[in-house]
């Protein structure tokens, strides 16, 4: 029957089954006329809803009015798009190549630890999984133990966690800290790092997560050995504290002062930060937290260096 207007015993008695009845089905025996008009009632109510809302008529002739409503219901909504080319929620969080963004000004979520032993995430921190799904955080807090080093992650299976680096499940082949390994991904994100004394007290570096990280910045040069000689050296550090490391970046002279007794063309190499020693020629040291460099710059007195980097 599909002529559903009225339903099926609109007007006869009729009941909701019972708790019982719903987990369990019918007693065996006669069938309760008041339960089964109830069940055949409202399937017939909520299907001619459907139907009549997308303007059919129902009748006992044509059996697939539902369907038909269905996709009335869908053009009219969607100005007759190929519903074929439609990309679902969840198929559009498997394949979005973005990466996971807080949605604040300083793109971090701003753990801190309420008390000792205890870290916490803050409620009502907005970010974005794979460009298109926004999630609220709750507060939740973490146990930590003393003299530990951790990570704080989410992932859209396992939600928040946090990690140990000495785990052997985590951390199987007992990575650096700071290895590109542990960087965030499209579906698995580092949130800070958290490393506690052995009073159990945390230091935490919260880390900014945006689905393209940049940066341009002037560093200034400081500890500089040998100014104004040949092989002048200067160290270099900026901070930055990103959920990955840069992928692209630059460093190069912006501006500098020179000895007035430059008589020769002066040397330039970057390596390490080590001012006490020339450079190595290994170059910057760059991860996810900051640039290191030390900077030969013959005959300068003075030098900043221009940073730029992306992720």
């Amino acid at each position: 029957m599909a002529d559903f207007s009225p339903p099926f015993a609109d007007e006869g008695e009729r009941r909701a089954p019972t708790t019982d009845e719903q987990n369990t089905g019918f007693a065996c025996g006669p069938a309760d006329i008041a339960l089964f008009n109830w069940m055949f009632w409202s399937l017939q109510a909520e299907m001619n809803e459907v139907i009549e809302q997308a303007g059919l008529t129902p009748s006992n002739s044509d059996m697939t009015q539902l369907f038909q409503a269905i996709d009335a219901l869908i053009s009219s909504a969607t100005g007759g798009a190929d519903t074929s080319t439609y990309l679902l929620m969840t198929q559009a969080r498997a394949r979005q190549l973005v990466f996971p963004e807080v949605l604040n000004s300083n793109a971090h979520f701003g753990v801190t630890a309420p008390s000792t032993g205890t870290i916490r995430i803050p409620a009502s921190v907005q970010f974005r999984h794979r460009g298109i799904f926004d999630i609220t955080t709750s507060q939740t807090d973490f146990a930590t133990d003393p003299s530990k080093t951790y990570h704080l992650r989410w992932n859209p299976t396992d939600g928040f966690a946090l990690k140990d680096l000495a785990n052997g499940t985590y951390n199987p082949s007992t990575l650096a800290e700071n290895n590109a390994a542990f960087d965030s991904t499209y579906d698995d994100m580092l949130i800070a790092r958290i490393v506690t004394n052995s009073s159990n007290v945390a230091t935490i570096t919260n880390l900014a997560n945006k689905a393209n990280l940049t940066l341009q910045t002037i560093i200034t040069g400081t500890n500089t050995q040998a100014s104004g000689l040949n092989a002048a050296r200067h160290d270099f550090l900026n901070t930055f504290n990103w959920a990955r490391r840069p992928t692209t970046f630059t460093f190069v002279p912006s501006a500098w002062s020179m000895s007035n007794s430059v008589v020769a063309p002066p040397d330039f190499s970057i390596g390490h930060q080590s001012a006490s020693a020339p450079p190595s020629p290994s170059g910057y040291d760059v991860d996810r937290y900051r640039v290191s460099s030390t900077v030969m710059y013959d005959y300068t007195t003075a030098l900043n260096m221009h940073f730029s980097a992306r992720a």
